[in-house]
């Protein structure tokens, strides 16, 4: 089978459409498909190699030829630009949603909704819809098949060797506004007083790493709070594996929160706000919060931090989570995908 797999964003960016196209590509290949990429992301100052061939920023004929080419046009999460040739040949055509195509309760303009609406028509005429979230899912109409992100398995697991802090809680993730990193530090700061070795732990950079350090040098955490900046996957691991608990505080719904599963297969358990896919993700034995709501975020780190053997019970399920999202789970859920698009080519919803 010749699939053609379209990545609007590809290596070296660095994302979740990012990985788990690399993911999906290498394991088509496994299950004996022949596979192709296509991106608008220019090539890196050092290129990387492929097993797959990677065609970037294709003129229109080469795009063309390419989708000619092809078996089954897989787009993963929607490439509106990269989408046209599907209108003048056709192919079979699956798509993949891994970001809201219009965020919830997001106030649109006239000309915006145009857009939008034209978005949702075109993805409406794909073969086979899959989304990596019941949220996600339920944001289009008609039938979605829900298949949830796998991680990156060769990187994190339970470690041995490593003593795991039972009052360590880590935030891992992009630092900007919509992360919502100040209403943890609030929420733990609370915690110092009633938890003696409370420790807060940060991995990761961006926008707003100036005003949270700031933030945190102002509370009552004091020493107890570190901003490590960004780290590889296996010092990430290292560092989930020193702590208990994993804190997704995020002020916008994400469309389905990988971290919450690094995290799970790392050992530790995850204590979310619950919306957007981030429930998903989490799992049930992960601890939900009121999104936005620091006090409701500390009254949920209150009852784990006081009672470790609940903590210690959610650890070994927080495991067995992780071991129903890894790569080849969501490899195979796909690849079946793939070929009932083959036999369903014709189908789309809005034809």
């Amino acid at each position: 089978m010749r699939i053609l797999l379209v990545a609007h964003v590809f290596h070296p960016s660095v994302g979740g459409v990012e990985i788990t196209s690399d993911i999906l590509a290498r394991g088509f290949m496994r299950h004996g498909a022949d596979v192709k990429v296509i991106t608008n992301t220019p090539e890196a100052d050092e290129p990387r190699r492929f097993a797959y061939e990677v065609t970037r920023r294709p003129s229109p004929l080469r795009l063309f030829a390419l989708m000619r080419g092809a078996d089954v046009v897989f787009h993963n999460n929607p490439a509106i630009s990269l989408w046209w040739p599907l209108a003048l040949i056709r192919k079979p055509w699956m798509v993949t949603l891994r970001m809201w195509v219009t965020m919830p309760g997001q106030k649109l303009s006239i000309l915006q909704r145009l857009k939008y609406a034209a978005k949702y028509r075109i993805i409406g005429r794909a073969d086979v819809i899959v989304a990596n979230s019941k949220a996600l899912a339920d944001h289009v109409e008609g039938d979605v098949e829900v298949i949830p992100n796998s991680y990156r398995d060769e990187f994190f697991s339970v470690l041995d060797g490593e003593e795991r802090a039972p009052l360590g809680i880590v935030y891992l993730g992009r630092l900007s506004e919509d992360k919502g990193v100040d209403l943890l530090i609030e929420a733990a700061a609370d915690l110092k007083d009633d938890f003696d070795g409370v420790s807060l732990t940060i991995v990761g950079d961006g926008t707003a790493r100036e005003h949270l350090e700031n933030l945190a040098g102002v509370s009552s955490l004091g020493d107890s709070v570190k901003f490590l900046g960004s780290q590889g996957p296996e010092e990430a691991n290292r560092i989930l594996n020193r702590n208990s608990l994993v804190v997704i505080p995020s002020r916008m719904p994400e469309p389905f929160g990988t971290v919450a599963l690094e995290a799970a297969a790392a050992g530790c358990v995850v204590v979310y706000a619950n919306h957007g896919g981030l429930p998903d993700a989490a799992g049930k034995q992960a601890v939900a919060f009121t999104p936005l709501e620091s006090t409701s975020l500390n009254g949920a780190l209150r009852g784990l931090l006081g009672n470790p053997e609940d903590v210690a019970a959610r650890r070994r399920d927080a495991v067995a989570h992780a071991d129903r999202h890894k790569e080849n789970v969501m490899v195979d859920r796909y690849y079946a995908a793939i070929e009932r698009t083959l036999t369903e080519s014709g189908h789309g919803r809005n034809r």
